[in-house]
């Protein structure tokens, strides 16, 4: 069984809530499911989208097509009616006129009275989505006791007056179906346990990995799709015993973080690339002062503003190369939901482990999805790494050696307070006391004491994981988010698997280059229009991919898409242009003022 909702309409209308309430309800009856928001970068207007993909199997990405779209206004029929599923359905208004658009046959049509609805009720002309998700469970056999669960969650901090008259709308949407379109089902969907999972973003779920490793400090300033982040954080703060600081800038908040962290706290900041590039002076400093520090990086599409929420993989290199120097560093990359909470958690290990800036990077696709989840937070460790405590008494001609030439190119770190374990920390290169210094030979004694951490970072760097069929013809290899078309993509391809890589950099380059030769056919697929890991592996290994299959309008890639472009190359025995770049025409939906139809 599989199924795919979407609810579309002006911004303000509650596709969001509808999609959100939509998710948890199949969640609550043990179905996997994705849930995929679109919408402009307006202050105020605009198209908004949300998808609902759910199955009694496991699922990894949103669909291209929709088996049924309920239209909230004109413009969704309009602008959807060309990507429903065939033998799908289509909900709509039944005040709007839809003789103008020509909808394929195949499309079961449900006029619903929605502001008849709502004038009999006395209800809030905005519950008109939830007589349309009544309606939806009535099409799908989907028990309507869900609905009132989910409306109940989702209104309880509005009162009971607003939660009764919600699930009473909603019962009229349902009987209307029943009433009006009998023996009229688009699929079957039932609940198949009552297993408690979560319905959880993207950038939630990295939240709630940092909280369980320990994190103590947060500082940010708003910027999409990294928002949600602070906003998460500084609502449950006191619950997760933490601090959250909504700085004046990003230049203040990544120095906050450093702050605490040498203090002594867990801490992390985060951004999207425009905040990120405000940021990278301090990374350096970090990086000099040996003092943790995780950055959490949301991607989305630029240079510049660009397109603020739109999604894009295009700040790998930024991140690779920030600040001047050299100087060693960790990036992370999450592929679905429970790597976000485990990639994030780790991170914070890393970073005080090695004591270094360590990058966790996701993008608008991943951060701001929702997806069914059932992991199993027992598994997240702290591991502080070596702290300094109980110092021996110095002598008064004796300063402690924070960065003591070491082995491995750790130091014990001693906090502020310890005693005895007073020292300078500063940007400036310095001795093993921390104070500077210009002595060549110490500069050169500083910089491979921190270079001797790679190979010890190397063992805690996972290898990339083969998903898929071990005899395949052809490898997709791919990084963070793309993972999960990915995972559905290769479900309907024969002698198809799938390379993916979490653990970005330091990358070890021998075992690497090993996996990436047994491969026998490969397709770089990336977010971005210069494949900018396959340059890195390029850069590292030599190695390079036969086609790069690459989306770089702002969406992720589709499933289909994928399965579309891999089976073409197959069939032409991979001949062609090498870059494929992906893209389509559509409506352009982010401004429906232009369409009058």
């Amino acid at each position: 069984m599989e199924f795919t909702l979407k609810v579309a309409g002006a911004a303000g209308q509650g596709t969001a809530v509808v999609g959100r309430t939509m998710g948890k309800l199949f969640t609550r009856g043990g179905l996997h499911v994705v849930g995929y928001p679109e919408y402009p970068s307006l202050i105020r207007g605009g198209h908004n989208t949300y998808q609902v993909h759910t199955s009694d199997e496991k699922i990894w990405a949103p669909t291209k097509t929709t088996d049924l779209v309920i239209a909230l206004n004109k413009h969704s029929v309009l602008f959807h009616k060309d990507k429903i599923s065939k033998n799908g359905g289509l909900i709509y208004d039944s005040i709007i006129d839809i003789s103008k658009y020509e909808i394929r046959k195949d499309i079961k049509l449900f006029p619903l009275p929605l502001r008849k609805i709502v004038e009999e009720t006395q209800a809030d002309k905005r519950m008109a989505n939830v007589i349309a998700m009544g309606a939806t469970l009535a099409l799908i056999n989907y028990p309507l006791d869900f609905l009132n669960g989910a409306i109940t969650d989702e209104f309880s901090r509005k009162g009971n007056e607003i939660i009764n008259k919600n699930i009473e709308v909603a019962k009229r949407g349902f009987d209307y179906i029943h009433e009006n379109f009998k023996n009229q089902i688009i699929k079957e969907v039932k609940p198949v346990s009552d297993k408690r999972k979560m319905f959880v973003g993207g950038n939630e779920a990295a939240c709630l990995g940092a909280i369980k490793a320990g994190l103590k400090f947060y500082s940010g300033y708003p910027m999409t799709p990294a928002s949600s982040v602070l906003t998460y954080l500084m609502t449950n703060e006191r619950k997760a015993k933490i601090v959250t600081k909504h700085t004046e800038d990003e230049i203040s908040a990544i120095n906050y973080a450093v702050g605490a962290a040498y203090a002594g706290v867990r801490a992390m900041t985060g951004t999207s690339g425009g905040g990120f590039a405000l940021m990278t002076e301090t990374v350096g400093l970090s990086a000099i002062a040996e003092t943790p520090l995780v950055i959490f990086l949301a991607q989305r599409v630029g240079p510049s503003t660009g397109m603020p929420t739109w999604t894009e993989q295009g700040d790998l290199r930024m991140v690779l190369h920030s600040s001047q120097g050299d100087f060693p560093r960790i990036i992370l990359a999450p592929g679905d939901v429970d790597e976000s909470i485990e990639l994030c958690a780790k991170a914070l290990n890393l970073a005080e482990k090695y004591q270094l800036p360590v990058f966790f990077i996701n993008d608008k696709f991943l951060a701001e999805s929702q997806f069914s989840s059932e992991f199993d937070f027992s598994k997240i460790k702290i591991e502080r790494g070596k702290i300094a405590r109980n110092l021996p008494e110095l002598e008064k001609t004796q300063r402690y050696k924070r960065y003591l030439i070491t082995e491995d190119g750790v130091s014990p770190r001693a906090f502020p307070g310890e005693p005895n374990g007073q020292h300078v920390a500063s940007s400036y290169t310095h001795d093993e006391t921390g104070f500077t210094t210009e002595d060549f030979s110490k500069r050169v004694e500083e910089v491979e004491k921190r270079n001797r951490k790679v190979p010890h970072i190397l063992k805690d760097m996972e290898l990339p994981k083969f998903y898929g069929p071990e005899d395949a013809k052809v490898t997709l290899v791919t990084w963070g988010s793309q993972k999960m078309p990915c995972m559905d993509a290769i479900k309907k391809l024969k002698k198809v698997n799938i390379l993916h890589f979490t653990h970005l950099y330091p990358l070890d380059e021998k075992e690497v280059y090993k996996i990436l030769k047994s491969c026998k056919k490969t397709i770089m697929v990336e977010n971005n229009s210069s494949a900018q890991f396959a340059g890195v592996l390029r850069e590292f290994t030599g190695w390079q991919p036969d086609f790069y299959l690459l989306r770089f309008d702002g969406r992720p890639l589709f499933p289909e898409e994928i399965i579309e472009k891999t089976e073409k190359l197959v069939k032409s025995k991979f001949k062609g242009e090498r870059k494929i770049a992906v893209t389509e025409q559509e409506y352009e939906y982010y401004n429906p003022d232009r369409y009058t139809a």
